[in-house]
């Protein structure tokens, strides 16, 4: 089955017993026929409300010989996010996000920090008002079940208490695809993504 933007191939599926609360989705993401990283996997519940078992998180991103570290980063929506300047130089760090959350941290120099909590899902595009060339993706999910290729495009998402999600599938520059897939998981499912 093709969608607007990417293919997907379904491999073995074993389904769980009745006792098992979890799930796991996993598969390899190619773009043109080669192995990815970086590319963020994510199951949206079809359900408002978020499991009350959602781990919440601190993250740290790290102002670096004037680059965010690391420069994608996904947290679950209530996460506290720490911005910890390492370089020499003030950092001044922004989002002109408005759908998610428009913020300025101001300036804070070297050894300094600043915190913040995102409540709001969406994505975030961190800048610096010094130094313009420095940009990030902060990606903030209403649900738990996501990951982040690694360097042979691998991913896996594993407990996911069966149920239907949307699959969507995140890259830089890059929107999710516009009709979702709807996945029902009742087991272990295979599933490589081909993006084109």
């Amino acid at each position: 089955m093709r969608l607007s933007v990417f293919w997907i191939v379904f491999g073995a599926c074993w389904l769980i017993g009745p006792h098992t609360e979890a799930a796991s989705l996993s598969g390899t993401v190619t773009i043109d026929g080669h192995p990815t990283s970086g590319i963020i996997v994510y199951l949206e519940g079809i359900a408002e409300s978020r499991p009350e078992s959602s781990p919440l998180s601190s993250v740290i991103i790290e102002q670096r010989n004037l680059t965010f570290s690391p420069s994608v980063i996904p947290v679950v929506q209530g996460s506290t996010v720490v911005f910890t300047n390492r370089d020499s130089v003030p950092h001044g760090v922004y989002s002109p996000s408005v759908e998610a959350t428009k913020f300025n941290l101001g300036t804070y120099s070297r050894g300094e920090e600043r915190r913040m909590v995102f409540h709001s899902p969406g994505e975030i595009i961190l800048l610096c008002h010094i130094h313009p060339e420095m940009e990030a993706h902060l990606l903030v999910f209403k649900d738990p079940y996501f990951t982040m290729t690694t360097t042979d495009g691998r991913y896996q998402v594993n407990s996911v208490p069966p149920g239907t999600y949307f699959l969507r599938v995140w890259r830089p520059h890059q929107q999710t695809p516009a009709e979702p897939l709807e996945l029902s998981l009742a087991g272990d499912l295979t599933l490589d993504l081909r993006l084109n």
